[in-house]
């Protein structure tokens, strides 16, 4: 459930928020999302490298979905400029 932090928050920070400002955002949400997966791993029947592999599978999703977020404020400030 923490793996949804960076990919959704991803997503809205770079829609909305300034890249100044959203990329250390980005980065602590993964930060957290990443030491949340690796501890809780054995909790759900898994061991601690499977968590820390599963979030280094997450880092490019989570900067897929900033980037998906950057596209989107790109195409409405177009869109909004040419109205």
């Amino acid at each position: 459930m923490s793996a949804i932090l960076p990919l959704l928050g991803g997503l809205l920070l770079g829609r909305f928020v300034r890249p100044r400002i959203a990329v250390p955002v980005q980065a602590a949400l993964y930060l957290v999302a990443a030491v949340l997966l690796i501890i809780t791993a054995p909790e759900h029947g898994a061991s601690h490298t499977k968590g820390a592999m599963l979030s280094l599978v997450l880092a490019p999703l989570a900067a897929l979905t900033f980037f998906l977020g950057t596209l989107w404020r790109r195409r409405s400030q177009r869109s909004a400029a040419g109205a």
